[in-house]
């Protein structure tokens, strides 16, 4: 089972669309595919418009829960987009599990994953520098995509999330513990599909020079905000294709 978490330290660099937006395309070629809502702000579970089975049964109750073996099955909901897409939700109080300091209360998420039954698993990340929530998507993925715009923002996001990512592999390996997180890539977005700026030609440059950019670049045209706010998915219209047809390429590099 491929497991993804799309992560970045900085806010509005497209990281939901991009975890979404994976998610949707493997679900619509016929995978099994659960994505994971781990943010509090809940864009993922805003968009695809999708509510806990009941009370409190979001990704915060497995955060909460000592054994929450398996919870990941329990806690998933269908969503209407795709037959092979579910979700599990978030919300507001799943802040509060940032004062988490059990031992072990990192590898929750990883262990309500154990048993479950899917091709893929799409972890939307919050944009933390660390913490509780941070940690428990890096222990329970295998790979890590980053999410960025063109501009000096998203640079700094993939910066953080690279330093983070490094920190974590150099404590695992002081416990030798095994690492399976790998990097996958940068998805980089930019406003429009017209000529690009100087600032985003240089923030892009700095991207490439990691050697972990993927293209093409993701072009940020009106339709994504406007379907998330009606839930929908943007690959039914016919003004998303472009955007779709984006992700679809960078999908058939980094989905298994």
């Amino acid at each position: 089972m491929q497991r993804i978490m799309v992560y970045s330290e900085a806010g509005g660099v497209t990281k939901t669309t991009t975890a979404v937006s994976l998610a949707a395309i493997a679900a619509a070629e016929g995978k099994r595919t659960i994505l994971i809502d781990l943010d509090p702000r809940a864009a993922s579970t805003k968009w695809l418009d999708v509510e806990p089975a009941g009370e409190g049964l979001h990704v915060g109750a497995i955060l909460a829960d000592p054994e929450p073996t398996g919870w990941v099955d329990d806690l998933a909901v269908p969503s209407r987009w795709f037959e092979t897409l579910r979700v599990v939700p978030s919300g507001r109080s799943v802040s509060n599990r940032e004062g988490e300091r059990e031992d072990f209360s990192e590898l929750r998420l990883n262990i309500a994953l154990e048993g479950v039954e899917a091709d893929l698993v799409v972890i939307d990340c919050p944009n933390r520098q660390g913490g509780p929530l941070t940690l428990n998507a890096l222990s329970a993925s295998t790979e890590v995509i980053y999410a960025a715009k063109a501009n000096g923002d998203g640079v700094d996001g993939v910066e953080g999330a690279r330093y983070t990512i490094e920190q974590f592999r150099k404590n695992r390996a002081r416990m030798n513990a095994p690492v399976e997180l790998r990097e996958r890539g940068i998805v980089c977005a930019r406003e429009g599909s017209g000529f690009m700026s100087r600032p985003e030609v240089e923030a892009v440059e700095r991207m490439r020079e990691t050697g972990l950019l993927l293209e093409p670049l993701i072009p940020v045209l009106a339709i994504v905000p406007e379907v998330r706010l009606a839930g929908e998915w943007y690959g039914n219209y016919r003004k998303g294709r472009n955007v779709v047809d984006a992700y679809k390429t960078i999908a058939q590099e980094v989905l298994a």
